[in-house]
Formats: C-alpha cells, sequence, structure tokens
C-alpha cells in the first residue's frame, strides 16, 4: 500500500505523514515514511534522526544507474518497523530537479516490493518529478489543507493538477480544523474542503502539541499527553489507517 500526502508547504503534511507511519508500524507492519519535501527537512527530526549528504534521496535520484534501497532507507532508533529516507539539510534544491526519471520509477519499484506501507510526504510544486510520480503512482492521495485562505487560494490554483493526475478517486481531504484558524468550527470549516471532495473529508483536529517548526518534538502518537484534542488526534490517526488498510470494511 502506497499513500501520499500532499498540500501546501506548511499545512501538516509532515506531521500527520509521520503521526500516521507510527500507526502503521505500530500495527506490526514494515512501514517506509519517505520525505520528498525540498524546503522542510521534517521528517527526521521527528524522531531524533540526522539524514546525511550521502545517504539522502538527493544522492540517489541524480547518482548511477545501481543502488541498493537499504542504503538510503535508515532504520528508526525509536519506533520498530520504521524505516526513513529523507532528503538531508544540505542538498540543494535546485540540483534535486536534476533528478533521473528512471531512478524515480526505480526507486518506487523497489520500495513497494520491500515495505508493506510506503508514506510519501511530498513537496507543494509540481516541479518537482519525485513528489509528482508519487502522488501518481500511490493507491491513496491525503490532501491536507487548513481552513484559510492562503489554503483556498493553492487548492483553487491546483485543480488541473487533481484532474491531470487522474488521482480524484484516490484522494481524500484531510482537514486540520477546529482553531486551526482562529477560532473557526468545524462546521465553519466544512467550506475550505477543496475538489469537491466533501464525502471523502476527514476533520483532524488542531492542538498546540503538534504546532511546531521543522519537526522539532516527537510525534504525538508517541507521546503520552492526556488533553482531550491530542487523544482525539490519535483516534483519528487509528481511524484513518483503518480506513486505508480496509477500504471496503462499513
Amino acid at each position: 500500500m502506497t499513500i501520499s500526502f500532499w498540500g501546501k508547504n506548511g499545512s501538516g503534511k509532515s506531521t500527520v505523514a509521520s503521526n500516521l507511519a507510527c500507526v502503521f508500524a505500530k500495527k506490526g507492519m514494515q512501514t517506509a515514511l519517505i520525505g520528498a519535501n525540498r524546503f522542510y527537512g521534517s521528517i527526521q527530526y521527528y524522531f531524533n534522526m540526522e539524514v546525511r549528504a550521502e545517504q539522502s534521496l538527493r544522492a540517489l535520484l541524480t547518482g548511477g544507474d545501481s543502488f541498493s534501497i537499504n542504503e538510503y532507507f535508515l532504520e528508526c532508533p525509536t519506533v520498530k518497523n520504521l524505516y526513513i529516507a529523507s532528503l538531508a539539510d544540505s542538498d540543494d534544491c535546485a540540483g534535486y530537479r536534476k533528478i533521473r526519471i528512471d531512478s524515480i520509477l526505480r526507486f518506487i519499484s523497489l520500495a513497494q516490493k520491500s515495505f508493506s506501507v510506503i508514506l510519501f510526504d511530498c513537496d507543494e510544486s509540481t516541479e518537482d518529478p519525485f513528489s509528482m510520480y508519487g502522488l501518481t503512482l500511490s493507491d491513496n492521495v491525503i490532501y491536507v489543507t487548513r481552513p484559510t485562505l492562503q489554503s483556498a487560494v493553492f487548492a483553487k490554483a491546483n485543480e488541473p493538477i487533481i484532474s491531470g493526475l487522474q488521482i480524484a478517486e484516490r484522494l481524500t481531504t484531510l482537514l486540520i480544523g477546529d482553531s486551526a484558524a482562529g477560532g473557526r468550527s468545524a462546521d465553519d470549516s466544512i467550506l475550505y474542503i477543496p475538489f469537491g471532495a466533501e464525502s471523502r473529508c476527514r476533520i483532524l483536529p488542531y492542538c498546540n502539541e503538534i504546532e511546531r517548526a521543522r519537526g522539532s518534538l516527537p510525534p504525538i502518537i508517541l507521546s503520552h499527553s492526556a488533553n482531550r484534542a491530542s487523544a482525539r488526534y490519535r483516534k483519528e490517526m487509528h481511524s484513518l489507517a483503518d480506513a486505508l488498510a480496509n477500504p471496503l470494511s462499513p
């Protein structure tokens, strides 16, 4: 099962992808989490890891014809069954655009053969071929958004991408609602669901403890907070994981 997370950078994609990866891994599934976001190197920080330049996705995808996927997936030290592949802080984003399409396809194919669940934290840019191929080749696409004007503008501008990639039927909108936009209620947040996805939308609670830059704290799934928002967040993550793993279940 391959799942991509897409949306405006800063919408919470990395946070959602990291927490959902923990849920799948804790269920005993061999899980790969791929950080393809070119400007926010959050993934490794959530798990207190460092991805060096020679281990990064850019090194793999701009290199030669031969590579071993085991060299680029690092075993997470804090979560059993979880493996991380990501860009490094030192990666040149402009150079990253020179990645080879054949390397992208081979990498994704090898990852799908090696892991039960693959989660792509995609970049917002439609010029990023790795993220666009990730979206196209995924079984499910999670569009992460917030009830803000900026998110609404981004969604409107990218409507042609949803149509062009032919992913509308595989797309679920995950709206980070409640107080995420200055106290708007969940009912008001419904107005910000893009792409006609009202029947395939989940509203994820917002809570202060997951509002952070560069993933400086562990995923909330791994914490022991007992506040109401985080408890509901955990419940929604488990529900989403079950729905993705068992799409035909009632």
